[in-house]
């Protein structure tokens, strides 16, 4: 049943496999949530989410029955946000374990809380994607923060090998221009779980409470739930379109006087940039 309990898995291993992927397919076939095993080179944070157990012998997991969520960043810290993604509707789901160079599948079945007699299947649908729609903009949200942490961590690095003075006055320009963006995206003072309780929380904050706020029990999204969303839509739009500017013209600066160098140019989809907690 849809519960706070979600779905207990397990599985076993004859010994420990160096790769392990658990997949969760809806009746689509298309992948809902992904599980891996931990990866000891990266932080971890009350965000990381459930590691894949992969001992040699019986492994237990539980499937919370919720989505992949929106991505996150190291330190992030958010007021009244209790998850990053929706619950699923009922419905049967494919569990997909791929190991050791064989896969295995099984079937699940997720069924409405039996007590709940006053919402129907199509109420259920609509909150789930309404949810899903809402966890897509925190992650389009996070994303812009991810993406001009990863240019500032590459600037950084850059401006250590070589001391010019016009790449130098034009990091500037675009570490100033990049972070007040960030800044109108994610509390950036924060540093602390008490923090917010200071610093006026920003739009991927109250993007992710409405996610919250939706799941305060089963049923159909409120009256003024997809209005309050669509304002907030509409408010992180401006923050990336300025952001576009900003990587149109301060980034590809940057670029230019890097090349210019010889040097690697910046890229904020350089996902092999690794993000510390500030």
């Amino acid at each position: 049943y849809r519960s706070a309990n979600g779905a207990t898995l397990s599985w076993w291993f004859a010994t420990e496999p160096e790769d392990a992927l658990l997949e969760i397919l809806d009746a689509q076939g298309a992948v809902v949530r992904t599980i891996e095993p931990a990866d000891t080179t990266r932080e971890r944070d009350r965000w990381s989410g459930p590691t894949l157990p992969t001992d040699a012998g019986v492994n237990v997991f539980q499937w919370d029955l919720r989505t992949d969520p929106a991505a996150t960043f190291p330190g992030m810290i958010l007021w009244g946000v209790r998850t990053m993604a929706p619950v699923v509707p009922p419905g049967r789901y494919t569990v997909r374990l791929t190991a050791a160079g064989g896969t295995e599948t099984t079937q699940l079945e997720v069924r409405r809380n039996p007590w709940i007699t006053d919402v129907t299947d199509a109420d259920l649908m609509a909150q789930y994607e309404f949810g899903l729609r809402i966890r897509d903009k925190v992650d389009e949200a996070n994303s812009a923060v991810i993406a001009i942490r990863r240019v500032k961590a590459q600037l950084e690095q850059r401006l250590e090998q070589r001391d010019d003075a016009r790449l130098q006055q034009a990091a500037e320009r675009l570490v100033a221009n990049a972070s007040a963006v960030e800044a109108d995206i994610y509390q950036v003072r924060n540093r602390s779980n008490q923090d917010p309780l200071n610093f006026p929380i920003r739009v991927n904050n109250r993007l992710a409470n409405l996610l919250s706020m939706s799941e305060r029990g089963d049923g159909r999204p409120g009256n003024n739930m997809e209005e309050i969303f669509q304002i907030m839509v509409n408010e992180l739009r401006g923050y990336t379109d300025r952001l576009e500017e900003v990587w149109v013209t301060d980034l590809s600066a940057v670029n230019r006087e890097l090349r210019r160098l010889g040097m690697e140019p910046v890229d904020p989809q350089d996902e092999s940039v690794e993000l510390t907690s500030p």
